[in-house]
């Protein structure tokens, strides 16, 4: 019996992140991290398809079980792109008083201490959701990509509003992943969703950037340099944010007259 589109699409992601994985544990690199989260993501979407077949109670361990290792991978990640940020923007002084690097370093220190605990859990989840992936008809991921397809349709003809872009983001990520588990999947409109998904990625990293910022209340601090540092970084991520939201607002209005 051939292995569906589906099954072939999972089988290779469980290969490449327990890959990843390992190369972290021996490296401790940026790369394989990234590279590790992203299949954590693609993994994830495929349960969250499986859940709208299934019973969700069916897949609730498997569930937690992945998005803990996802969370954890993801705080790395999230402070690793935030000092990227600061060096690109010579703001080096956040990362000296209030980001410093060791506490990376801690918590990279705390990952690999749990790298034996998740590849325990990846094999338990494995053997659990492989069962569902082997009896699920194409049919259902071909709907299912239809579906996803007429919600971003539907989202953007309504004139998405800024609330939305973040919620939009996540629905165009997952039928990106999705076409890949049904033969023929890739449809002609796969660039400008990359490029709208994109936009809206370094529009909502920059946010996230500025709530950080704020949530420090650096802006009380009695360092004049630090708060003269605070003002510049402000300054460059409401400009970034103003960018990024023309850029959106452009894609979106392409997309419409082409509607």
């Amino acid at each position: 019996m051939l292995e569906s589109s589906l099954s072939l699409y999972y089988n290779q992601r469980v290969k490449q992140v327990f890959n990843h994985l390992l190369e972290f544990d021996i490296s401790s690199s940026e790369n394989s991290l990234h590279d590790f989260r992203v299949e954590i993501k693609k993994m994830r979407a495929i349960m969250k398809f499986l859940k709208s077949v299934y019973p969700k109670q069916k897949l609730k361990k498997a569930t937690r079980q992945l998005n803990s290792i996802f969370q954890e991978a993801g705080e790395i990640r999230e402070y690793q792109l935030l000092l990227i940020w600061f060096q690109k923007h010579d703001l080096d002084i956040f990362i000296k008083h209030t980001f410093p690097n060791a506490t990376l370093d801690e918590m990279i220190k705390k990952f690999h201490k749990k790298v034996h605990e998740f590849k325990n859990d990846l094999k338990d989840l494995n053997e659990h959701v492989n069962e569902y992936i082997f009896k699920t008809n194409e049919i259902l991921a071909e709907q299912y990509v239809t579906d996803l397809s007429l919600q971003i349709e539907t989202i953007i003809r309504k004139n998405c509003p800024m609330s939305e872009w973040h919620e939009l983001r996540k629905i165009i990520k997952q039928w990106m992943y999705a076409i890949n588990w049904i033969e023929n999947g890739v449809g002609t409109d796969i660039s400008f969703f990359q490029k709208l998904q994109e936009a809206i990625g370094y529009w909502h990293d920059a946010q996230v950037i500025k709530e950080t910022l704020f949530q420090k209340k650096i802006f009380l601090s009695q360092d004049v340099e630090l708060q003269k540092s605070f003002s510049i970084a402000t300054e460059k991520l409401n400009q970034s944010l103003k960018y990024r939201e023309r850029q959106i607002q452009e894609l979106l209005s392409r997309k419409e007259i082409a509607a």
